[in-house]
């Protein structure tokens, strides 16, 4: 008897089981038929007994009555919209801007998730001081006061909106919730009917199952609630000395405009030499130095060089300027030392003689 009851007991089990599946799902009762139909007919085949199957048609019965809600008809105003804003602008002053956005964000109920401040620097003529990138969250009623807020205070250079509608997607998730806690309340008088240790650990197990599920679920339905209750906003800051202009201008306009670019660029261009000047006097100051040594250095050694250089010619000079038998050329000296010696030699034999 307690054998076939803790069969009874997991029949019932698996039909609540995919009933719950079958109506969270799609809803409909076919899909509990075959799942009751393929719990008994388990069962049926395992024991091979007419008797039992019947013996458990009242418990699967009143299974039967466990039915998830039907899934509601979702109007205009329960619809379920995600929104996201990316807005890029540029300001001449980011810590006001700054300080109104904080403002304004508190004052609407919203929050900033995440904030990064950015050093600056130059880019295409233009002096960009620095950057800012905030992720914001907005409630979806304020939304449009915020942004107005932004346009006011800034020069919007691009902004971008995407809406995802996930109505369908929650409703599925609550129906198969609702499913879940029919299946939790079944199991549960299920229980409290068992009779065994092993029957009552099945539907534990089974109880602990679904129990997760639910809780899963739920946090699912919470991160939909939150993206749509508040909407996130990506707003990207930047600061410059002038705006980027948005219309189209005519070309004397233009020129104009461009001119005066020109002069401010050129103007910035020289107060970032002083700027740099200042900063590296001292490396200056020692480079000077050293070029100034180097330059006397080099000096000294090229009018030594000089100054032999004039003595040698002067020497070559003086040789020139010498009579015959001087030492303007060894060689002819020497030749004519040899001759005179050679021809008083001849005389003095020629005396003795």
């Amino acid at each position: 008897m307690k054998k076939r009851l803790g069969i009874l007991i997991t029949t019932a089990i698996l039909a609540v089981s995919f009933v719950a599946s079958g109506c969270g799902s799609a809803g409909s009762s076919s899909k509990y038929e075959s799942a009751t139909e393929f719990a008994a007919e388990e069962s049926y085949e395992t024991y091979g007994s007419d008797s039992l199957y019947d013996n458990s048609a009242p418990m699967l019965e009143e299974s039967k009555a466990v039915e998830a809600p039907e899934e509601t008809q979702v109007s205009d105003n329960s619809r379920k919209l995600i929104t996201t804003l990316n807005i890029s602008a540029e300001t001449e002053d980011l810590d006001e801007v700054l300080s109104n956005v904080q403002a304004k964000v508190k004052e609407l109920g919203g929050y900033i998730e995440s904030s990064n401040i950015y050093n600056g620097s130059r880019y295409s003529g233009k002096v960009i001081k620095r950057d800012a990138s905030l992720t914001i969250r907005i409630p979806a009623q304020n939304l449009d006061s915020f942004v107005e807020t932004v346009t006011d205070d800034t020069n919007i250079t691009n902004k971008s909106t995407s809406v995802e509608d996930v109505t369908l997607k929650y409703v599925d998730i609550e129906s198969r919730k609702n499913a879940l806690k029919a299946e939790e309340k079944r199991l549960l008088e299920i229980v409290d009917s068992a009779e065994t240790v092993e029957d009552i650990i099945t539907v534990e197990n089974r109880l602990s199952e679904v129990r997760y599920e639910i809780e899963s679920i739920e946090s699912q339905l919470r991160t939909y609630d939150n993206k749509v209750n508040y909407s996130t906003v990506y707003l990207d800051l930047t600061e410059v000395k002038e705006y980027t202009p948005v219309a189209e201008k005519g070309p004397f306009q233009r020129m104009g405009e461009g001119f005066i670019s020109s002069v401010r660029s050129v103007a910035d261009a020289i107060l970032e030499f002083f700027v740099w000047l200042v900063i590296h006097i001292p490396q200056i100051i020692l480079l000077i130095i050293a070029a100034v040594i180097i330059v006397l250095v080099v000096k000294r050694i090229s009018a030594s060089a000089k100054k032999k250089r004039i003595q040698r010619m002067q020497q070559v000079n003086m040789y020139q300027q010498m009579p015959y038998g001087g030492v303007q050329n060894p060689q002819q000296m020497t030749a004519e030392q040899t001759y005179n010696g050679n021809t008083a030699g001849n005389n003095q034999s020629g005396n003795t003689q």
